[in-house]
């Protein structure tokens, strides 16, 4: 209870911690650089229920004017381009329905491309684990063939005496 307090008024406390997507948005760096970042041990990270968490930071190469930015701003939604989607978007206007219908389709895109979001984040997990996992069968590989030359030896040994 003393440590704690102790490090809270020093300004040490407990870092919170995101998850991979999360920071890349609040700090604006890809979660490539930030995988990068992990496995060459430059970014303060830990491995918990399958899932990388980074200490809500502010990196050491972010220009400290560069301020985080993190919510969920809605997108502006362009003027359609093809003259059917003009024409569909005129007859809703016409029976008054425009508003509603731009902002519901500025939700549903802002909610696609945060489930996009999430299924790449996943992806990118599963890709990083099958290859740790790819590396670990590959060492396991090594060790057993070279277990078996050895046995081989030995046997050659007991059949030639």
């Amino acid at each position: 209870m003393c440590y704690q307090w102790l490090m809270t008024e020093l300004g040490h406390t407990a870092p919170h911690w995101l998850i991979l997507t999360d920071y890349a948005s609040k700090y604006k760096i890809s979660v490539s650089t930030l995988r990068r970042r992990i496995k060459a041990g430059t970014i303060k990270h830990k491995f918990q229920d399958g899932r990388y968490l980074l200490a809500d930071e502010m990196p050491a190469d972010m220009p400290h004017h560069a301020a985080p930015s993190f919510s969920n701003e809605i997108v502006d939604v362009q003027e359609p381009r093809s003259i059917e989607t003009q024409d569909k978007l005129k007859e809703l206007g016409e029976s008054g329905g425009e508003e509603p219908i731009l902002s519901t389709a500025t939700r549903l895109l802002n909610e696609l491309k945060r489930a996009y979001s999430n299924i790449l984040q996943e992806k990118e997990e599963q890709l990083l684990q099958l290859k740790e996992e790819v590396v670990d069968l590959k060492t396991l590989v090594r060790v057993l063939e070279s277990d078996n030359d050895r046995m081989r030896g030995i046997l050659q040994k007991w059949g030639s005496a």
